[in-house]
């Protein structure tokens, strides 16, 4: 709720200000900022505002009235959000049908959502992750917020009505009610949060994020701010505690990040409550913090706040992935401009003029020229909505054509075919690379058998567990069969290859009900599998976890190698990322290797290819985690090349741990 249409008492400009706040937490978060990693957190502040601004709304609809009118609430929250979110689905679903067209069908589902208000649940029905680790954002992700507001806006003015029927009116006795009623969401997030899986059930459901808003609404149950006299003491108490819940909050925002599982158990809480005492402070007009926060720039960016967060996401969402890509800042810098300047015209041909005179009046003519001098004519108000839905359209359509992110994703770029992995490797190139010095391995002592690189593997049968980063190698849109990671190990002599492969396994956790990569290997056991075993897991397990998993990394190893025993050859592999931040940066993926090395000393029967030594910035995907043809080409290559070091025909198993591969 921007400034009142009119002069009103009841404008608090600082509330503007902390909108300003929220908003430019949330931009900075989705533009990957790596100061702000909990920038996300900018839409529990954005909850809590408005469950004390909408409860206020309430109370002094009764106090005025006597009263609730639901019909007259209702509609005036649909006036004041539907128009722009239509001008935006409109321009979305526009540049989707020139650019996207196979995508459209997926957006119309999600437009329908949106007008709806439904995204969470169909979010969570569906199993979509608000925190898909690998794929780049879609342009309506971030409307699941929005649904949960408006749900709150439908169901919350019954539920009061009847808590204060059940009181008799008495709003300290309904503020104990409402604050019991957070206290139960809250506890309800944190039993459904699990650490190591994704949390989008918990950080979307509007169950487990009604807490944040109904802490705003006992705010305004508790305390009649109309009453507080402004030469009292309680500007000067207030200050202080809305300076220390704003420091909460920016320190929350600054340390927390989207995979932590104590977001879940106490950030939110924390959060709700230091966003508690920063609206206190700011929603009495005689305090510093009410005019900190009140200055004109955050009054401004507040103001338009609903449209900023409404287009962000789709002008980030379609930016092409190689525009400014080597300039980070400067692609931010260009998606930030556009995303102000498209909400700047949403706020002044859309909002402003259909919440000042509602819709019906803001298109149409007026027959008396004295009200229609207070009104705008259609033909602006016309002319600004298509004017939004060409410049968003336009922009974001523009923008895509260049390059497809999503594309490149799913489907990697082909590159010229490698002559390492096309042609057979010679014996010149048979001694494995040398280890890096970050390796945790020691260089591997000379196998006796590496002169048999060249040749074939001692086994007749290969089982492949992977995760995505195993996907492509069995992809007919990313290699062609012939290149493809089975051709590959045929190449080396096994006649019985299988692959068992899913994307986003783990060893431990469980995803959308998939096998884990133990119970993977345990079916094979189980059929009387007896050969060797390639185990490509590793990525998964270090995220996992650094977001709270509680199975540590040798653990992991040891559950795969105990199910398989000590007499089958099992080849595992090092793991490397380019990212530098996040549960997936590669600092954190040294840790699998270090706990590979290790492992080698309880199992004689491990051998490691050291993929981390071969690999090349140039195979990764913009990800920084999958690959592209060219990188899933070498992999599969390498990794069959690799089992013939490990276990030769014809000779003994490497003496050395840690293998390279012929082309290495």
């Amino acid at each position: 709720m921007p400034r009142p249409v009119g002069a009103s008492r009841d404008y608090l400009p600082g509330l503007d200000g902390l909108r300003a706040v929220a908003v430019v937490a949330v931009l900075a978060y989705h533009l990957g900022a790596p100061w702000l990693p909990g920038g996300l957190l900018g839409v529990g502040v954005f909850f809590t505002l408005s469950g004390f601004l909408i409860t206020s709304l309430l109370l002094t609809a009764v106090e005025r009235h006597g009263r609730i009118d639901l019909k007259d609430f209702w509609l005036r929250r649909a006036r004041r959000l539907l128009p722009a979110l239509a001008v935006m689905l409109a321009a979305v679903l526009v540049a989707t049908a020139i650019v996207h067209p196979d995508d459209l069908p997926r957006e119309l589902r999600e437009s329908l959502a949106a007008v709806l208000y439904v995204n969470n649940w169909t979010d969570i029905v569906q199993g979509d992750s608000y925190f898909d680790r690998f794929s780049p954002p879609a342009p309506l992700d971030h409307l699941w917020s929005l649904a949960v507001e408006e749900q709150f806006y439908l169901l919350w003015p019954l539920l009061l009505i009847g808590i204060l029927a059940l009181v008799r009116g008495n709003r300290k006795a309904a503020a104990v009610i409402t604050a019991l009623l957070a206290a139960g969401s809250f506890w309800l997030m944190a039993t459904v949060a699990t650490p190591g899986f994704d949390n989008t059930r918990a950080y979307e459901g509007t169950d487990t994020r009604a807490g944040g808003l109904l802490v705003g609404a006992v705010l305004a149950l508790a305390w009649a701010r109309r009453r507080v006299d402004p030469g009292g003491p309680a500007p000067r108490l207030l200050t202080p505690l809305g300076m220390v819940g704003l420091a909460a909050v920016v320190a929350l925002m600054a340390t927390m990040d989207d995979y932590s599982i104590a977001l879940y158990r106490w950030g939110f809480v924390a959060l709700s409550l230091a966003t508690l005492a920063v609206v206190a402070s700011v929603a009495h007009p005689a305090t510093a913090m009410s005019r900190v926060l009140g200055v004109a720039p955050l009054r401004w960016v507040g103001e338009r706040s609903y449209g900023i967060y409404l287009w962000h996401l789709p002008v980030i969402a379609l930016l092409p992935a190689g525009f400014l890509e080597e300039h980070p800042l400067y692609r931010s810098l260009v998606a930030l401009a556009m995303t102000v300047a498209i909400a700047a015209l949403s706020w002044a041909m859309v909002e402003d003029p259909i919440r000042r005179h509602g819709l019906r009046r803001a298109l149409l003519p007026r027959r008396s020229q004295q009200r229609a001098s207070h009104v705008r004519r259609p033909a602006p108000v016309l002319l600004g909505v298509a004017l939004v839905i060409a410049v968003g359209a336009g922009s974001i359509a523009g923008a895509a054509t260049v390059h497809d992110r999503r594309a490149e994703a799913a489907v990697p770029p082909s590159a010229t075919p490698s002559t390492v992995a096309a042609s057979p490797p010679s014996t010149a190139s048979s001694t494995p690379t040398p280890t890096p010095a970050s390796s945790p391995f020691a260089t591997p002592e000379p196998s006796p058998t590496a002169t048999l690189v060249a040749g074939k593997t001692s086994c007749a049968s290969v089982v492949h567990v992977g995760d995505s980063t195993s996907v492509g190698l069995t992809s007919d849109q990313v290699l062609p069969v012939e290149e493809q990671i089975v051709a590959q190990y045929k190449r080396v002599g096994i006649e019985d290859v299988r692959t068992d492969i899913s994307g986003a396994r783990s060893i431990v956790e469980r995803v959308n009900g998939q096998p884990n990569a133990r119970e993977a290997v345990a079916a094979q056991v189980d059929a009387g599998y007896d050969g060797c075993w390639v185990i490509a897991q590793g990525t998964n397990e270090v995220a996992n976890q650094y977001v709270g998993g509680v199975h540590p990394l040798d653990e992991r190893i040891d559950t795969i190698m105990s199910t398989i025993g000590t007499e089958e050859p099992v080849l595992w592999l090092t793991v490397t990322t380019l990212r530098t931040q996040g549960p997936y940066r590669d600092a954190e993926m040294k840790k699998w290797n270090a706990a590979l090395a290790d492992a080698c000393d309880r199992w004689p029967n491990i051998r490691v290819y050291d993929w981390r030594s071969e690999v090349k910035d140039a195979w990764f995907l913009s990800d920084g985690i999958h690959f592209t043809t060219a990188g899933y080409r070498e992999r599969g290559a390498r990794i069959a090349d690799a089992l013939a070091v490990a276990f030769p025909r014809g000779g003994q198993p490497s003496t050395g741990c840690l293998v390279g591969s012929a082309a290495g």
